[in-house]
């Protein structure tokens, strides 16, 4: 497939952002990641605008907006930038890791989302650093665990008022560390994932690589890659927390066990970092009538 990097200001590409979240996360994420895979694929080819089949538009949405805010003047300033670049939106596509972006129209561009909120856009993970595991991991104590914030979504607070103190239910507000949030999640073998600010939630992604089956709860189902990823084999998807303990209570702990090991290797081979993105080109392609 031939794709041209839209050539964009350096201030749509900040070189780092003011805060870092979740905390124990690198200043890197899926945005700077895709524009590093298509500058070294052998699946892309780089060409000029009028060949191409598709154009990048590089900006680094999430820095962006931690960088200068969201407000009026930001916005009128961003979109502006983003007018002169565009070529031809019909072309056009881009890649947003934050959960307001894009922030401006785009008119016919496509965006990749990796914490969609509502029915327009692509999914895309929402990915952070990877944890360290322990060397000897802890043995299996909880059905399911939440270790976070319980107020960035009425899901959460219902998910605390539903399971907080119920047996095999770990629940626990706030951040407690890494290393805490590793251990919880490793001794138990679901971890609940209801949805943030944004449809999606890093602890999902953070819980495959951990090889803990992640239970996705919110109003809409933020899996991406469904055409190529069969995510009943590594995961649930819930719309209320009362449904999240139906599903478990009845889920037999060997297969548990076997569905954190599957996901844990499709993370690995197929949702890190550089590793997801050949998704993204397969979605590129469905839309372009399959052009290599």
């Amino acid at each position: 497939m031939k794709i041209h990097i839209l050539p964009v200001p350096a201030v749509l590409q900040p070189q780092r952002q003011r805060k870092i979240f979740p905390i124990p996360n690198m200043d890197y994420g899926i945005e700077q990641d895709f524009l590093a895979y298509l500058k070294t694929s052998r699946d892309v080819k780089l060409t000029g605008p009028k060949e191409a089949d598709w154009h990048y538009l590089p900006v680094f949405w999430t820095r962006w907006a931690v960088n200068n805010g969201l407000g009026k003047r930001a916005r009128r300033t961003l979109r502006k930038l983003v007018r002169r670049v565009i070529v031809n939106d019909r072309k056009t596509f881009t890649v947003c890791q934050h959960k307001d972006a894009p922030f401006i129209p785009l008119g016919r561009t496509v965006v990749f989302l990796a914490s969609r909120k509502t029915g327009r856009g692509i999914d895309v993970p929402l990915l952070s650093s990877p944890h360290r595991l322990p060397r000897r991991k802890p043995e299996k104590k909880y059905l399911a665990s939440f270790v976070g914030n319980p107020a960035s979504h009425p899901v959460r607070k219902r998910m605390f008022r539903k399971l907080r103190g119920k047996k095999q239910f770990f629940l626990r507000a706030g951040n407690r560390g890494e290393k805490f949030f590793v251990h919880k999640t490793l001794q138990s073998y679901a971890s609940l994932c209801p949805r943030g600010q944004g449809g999606s939630s890093f602890r999902f992604f953070e819980s495959l690589q951990l090889g803990v089956v992640p239970v996705m709860i919110g109003d809409r189902d933020t899996r991406p890659f469904k055409k190529d990823i069969n995510w009943k084999e590594v995961s649930f998807y819930v719309r209320t927390p009362e449904q999240a303990a139906a599903v478990l209570l009845k889920a037999d702990k060997s297969k548990l066990l076997a569905m954190g090991s599957r996901g844990a290797r499709l993370w690995k081979s197929k949702l890190s970092y550089r590793k997801w993105c050949k998704f993204a080109l397969r979605e590129l392609r469905r839309r372009r009538g399959g052009k290599r």
